[in-house]
Formats: structure tokens, sequence, C-alpha cells
């Protein structure tokens, strides 16, 4: 396995889990299947530069974040927002969903 596909697939993992996210779940959002994704995440295959750009998407990082080697949680201030607004989406989705719901009945 190369460097560069391991460094990949843990930076796509850690954040991954960073959002709560199953493997299932980033490969719908990714729009690849959930096996390219295991494979992906284990540093077996690599991915195109197609599909890395769709993981970052789905991540909401740029893809340059995906293969940075000296990344820390912790200082990472882009990645952070990145994860509450992810979040803030979900929820007030959710939201306007219920309500749209309720009006309906």
């Amino acid at each position: 396995m190369s460097k560069i596909v391991e460094t990949l697939g843990n930076n796509i993992r850690s954040l991954r889990k960073s959002y709560g996210w199953t493997q299932e779940l980033l490969a719908e959002k990714s729009d690849i299947s959930v096996p390219f994704m295991t494979q992906i995440e284990l540093g077996r295959k690599s991915a195109s530069l197609e599909v890395v750009e769709k993981i970052a998407q789905a991540l909401n990082v740029s893809y340059e974040r995906l293969f940075k080697t000296d990344f820390s949680e912790n200082k990472d201030l882009n990645s952070t927002l990145s994860i509450f607004e992810n979040e803030l989406i979900d929820v007030l989705t959710t939201k306007i969903h219920e309500k749209f719901d309720s009006l309906s009945l």
C-alpha cells in the first residue's frame, strides 16, 4: 500500500467518524459503492481524482485536506466548522420536514 493511498484512507475515515457517519452514508453522499468506500478507507484501492472530489464535497472539505499528513483535528478550525455546519443543516432539514408534514395533516 502506498503512503498517499494510506493517508487518503485514514483521513477519510477520521473525518467520516468525526461526523458520526457510517461508511454507508458517506458512500451514498459520494455516489460510490459501500465496498469501494471500504477499500479506499483501508488503503487497499486508490480512488480517481473524480471520486476524491466527490468524497471531499460530501465531507465539505477541500480535496487537498484529504491528502494532508500533518493534520491535527484539534487545530483545524475549518474541519470543526464543517462538522457544525453539516450538523446544523441536518437539524434544520429535519425541522423543515417535520413542519411540512404537520401542515399536510
